[in-house]
C-alpha cells in the first residue's frame, strides 16, 4: 500500500493525476493532509487530517481529524475527531469525538463523545457521551450519558444516564436514571433498579450459558490490551493473580454482559472480545457503584475471541 502525503491542494491535485497513485487513492489508499488542504474521500480511503484541513467523506472512508480540521461524513464513513475538530455526520456514519471536538449528527449516525466534546443529534442518531461532554438531542435520538455529561433532550429522544450525568428533558423524553447521582429535570423519569443477584444480572443481559460456562464481554484497544493493561488476545485464557471477592473494584477481570456496556468503561476502545467464564466463579455486587459489570478470576478454554459491538463473532 502506498502512502501519499499531501500538504497542499496543489500536491493533492498532482497526486490525483498520477496514474500510479490513482487506483490506491480511490480504493484502500492512505492520505495524510495538513495545513488548509481540502480533500474528498470515497471508497475505502483512509485520511489523516490536521491543521485546518477540510475533508468530505463518502462510502466507507475512514478519517482521523486533529487540530481544527472540519469533516463532513456521509454513508458509512468512520471519523475519529480530536482537539477542536468539527464533524457533521449523515447517513450511518460513525464518529468518535474527544477533546473539545464538535459533532452534528443526522440520520442514523452513531457518535461516541468524551472529554469536553459537544454533540447535536437529530433523527435516529445514537450518542454515547462520557467525561464532561455536552449533548443536545432532538427527534428520536438515543443518548447514553456517563461521567459528568450534560444532556438537553427534546422530541421523542431517549436518555439513559449514569454516574453524575445531568439531564434536562422536555415533556415526552424518556429518561432512565441509573444510580442516585444522576440529576434529571423534566421528561418521563424512570428509576432503574439494578439486578439484585447474579441470576437476575444474567437474565438482564441475556447471558449465554453452556455446560456451566457463560459468555461475557470486554472492550479493548487495537492490540487487544484493556484500559488497565491486560491482554485479551484471541485464543488466550487471561487470569487474575490477585483474585479478591471482598471488593468490587480491582482483584479480578472486570467484564460486562454486552459489548455496548463494556464500551462504557473504555470509550476509546477499538475492539471487543467475548470471554468464556465459569458461571460459579462470577462475583456480582447487587448494590455496587457499577451495576453493569461483574468480575471473574479467569477466562477458560477455548479462550477469548473477537466480536463486533453487537456480540457477533468476527
Amino acid at each position: 500500500m502506498k502512502n501519499v502525503q499531501c500538504r497542499t491542494q496543489a500536491e493533492l491535485d498532482a497526486a490525483l493525476k498520477d496514474p500510479s497513485v490513482w487506483p490506491e487513492l480511490v480504493g484502500d489508499g492512505e492520505f495524510e493532509i495538513s495545513g488548509s488542504s481540502q480533500v474528498r474521500a470515497s471508497g475505502s480511503s483512509q485520511v489523516r487530517a490536521s491543521g485546518s484541513s477540510q475533508v468530505t467523506a463518502y462510502d466507507s472512508s475512514q478519517v482521523t481529524a486533529y487540530g481544527s480540521s472540519q469533516v463532513t461524513a456521509y454513508d458509512s464513513s468512520q471519523v475519529t475527531a480530536y482537539d477542536s475538530s468539527q464533524v457533521t455526520a449523515y447517513g450511518s456514519s460513525q464518529v468518535r469525538a474527544s477533546g473539545s471536538s464538535q459533532v452534528t449528527a443526522y440520520g442514523s449516525s452513531q457518535v461516541r463523545a468524551s472529554d469536553s466534546s459537544q454533540v447535536r443529534a437529530s433523527g435516529s442518531s445514537q450518542v454515547r457521551a462520557s467525561g464532561s461532554s455536552q449533548v443536545t438531542a432532538y427527534g428520536s435520538s438515543q443518548v447514553r450519558a456517563s461521567g459528568s455529561s450534560q444532556v438537553r433532550a427534546s422530541g421523542s429522544s431517549q436518555v439513559t444516564a449514569y454516574d453524575s450525568s445531568q439531564v434536562t428533558a422536555s415533556k415526552y423524553v424518556a429518561v432512565t436514571k441509573n444510580g442516585n447521582r444522576v440529576k434529571a429535570t423534566g421528561g418521563v423519569q424512570i428509576n432503574y433498579i439494578p439486578p439484585q443477584n447474579l441470576a437476575e444480572w444474567m437474565e438482564e443481559y441475556s447471558i449465554q450459558v453452556t455446560d456451566g460456562v457463560a459468555i461475557v464481554y470486554k472492550a479493548v484497544g487495537s492490540d487487544f490490551k484493556s484500559q488497565r493493561g491486560e491482554y485479551y488476545t484471541p485464543g488466550t485464557t487471561p487470569e487474575c493473580d490477585r483474585w479478591d471477592t471482598s471488593v468490587e473494584c480491582g482483584g479480578g477481570l472486570h467484564v460486562c454482559g454486552t459489548p455496548h456496556h463494556a464500551l462504557g468503561f473504555y470509550v476509546e476502545a477499538k475492539r471487543f472480545v467475548a470471554l468464556p467464564v465459569v458461571v460459579d466463579s462470577i462475583a456480582h455486587w447487587p448494590n455496587g457503584d457499577y451495576p453493569t459489570k461483574v468480575k471473574v478470576p479467569r477466562v477458560v478454554a477455548p479462550g477469548c475471541y473477537e466480536v463486533d459491538i453487537n456480540g457477533k463473532r468476527i
